[in-house]
């Protein structure tokens, strides 16, 4: 059986990167770290441009020592020494906002990744939170879980009645029911006012389904709900075929 819902599953507790931090690197080195965390972003996202990048910052930083070791022995005019302080602190803080736009995308990689690793597992499991932004539709991967629950919950009641029994499955007018059937109804015992609320028809409709199979002990198919039920097309009953349960009564 699927496990439940309510238990967060293996995967849901996978650990994405802590990547918040990296930007303090550059931040607090004055921008000498810059060059280390961008080409650790580059080596994670496993791409050229920011591994070259990250030299490149290497190389500017280099460039600006000797700039300041030649500033310092008196070399260069006042202006000269302003235009490098200028050239220090755009290095500073461009490498700051780098780094901080790397680390959001190495979380974001992993976050796709991950969601491709478990695709399958996204029709058995309501969304994760971490889902938004993956590509992965939350409400989708719910509706698919819904319908993977309610035909596990067929099987049970075909295979171990007396548990399905226990477990009230196809009645969610019961009080106390712990167990998600994925919605669905047994409509030879559930009650008009919840096959109004369950299966989105109007209360005429319900009443008359109520009427058959009383008149007739029950149904076992949804087709018979159309020959017996006046009112119901087939095309009505394709749109809640899914959620019907047929328990003998």
């Amino acid at each position: 059986m699927q496990p439940d819902p309510r238990v967060a599953p293996g995967w849901h507790q996978e650990t994405p990167p802590r990547t918040g931090w990296w930007y303090l690197i550059p931040l607090f080195t004055c921008g000498y770290g810059t060059p280390i965390m961008v080409i650790l972003a580059g080596v994670k996202l496993r791409s050229r441009l920011h591994t070259l990048l990250g030299f490149g910052y290497f190389a500017g930083i280099a460039a600006l020592l000797v700039a300041r070791s030649v500033t310092s022995a008196g070399y260069e005019s006042d202006d000269e020494n302003a235009v490098v302080a200028i050239v220090s602190l755009m290095l500073w803080i461009v490498g700051t906002i780098h780094v901080a736009a790397l680390q959001a995308k190495v979380r974001d990689r992993w976050y796709r990744k991950a969601a491709r690793r478990h695709q399958h597992l996204l029709t058995q499991y309501p969304p994760s939170p971490w889902q938004h932004g993956t590509g992965v539709d939350p409400a989708l991967a719910a509706a698919q879980w819904r319908a993977a629950r309610r035909e596990e919950s067929r099987q049970l009641q075909v295979s171990q009645p007396a548990m399905a029994t226990e477990l009230m499955i196809g009645r969610p007018d019961l009080p106390g029911r712990q167990y998600d059937d994925g919605g669905l109804v047994d409509v030879n015992h559930v009650p008009a006012d919840w096959l109004v609320r369950y299966l989105t028809i109007d209360r005429a409709l319900a009443d008359r389904i109520v009427e058959a199979r009383d008149r007739h002990d029950g149904f076992t198919s949804p087709e018979e709900l159309v020959v017996y039920c006046e009112g119901l097309t087939p095309a009505k009953l394709d749109q809640f075929r899914d959620r019907l349960l047929f328990v003998p009564r």
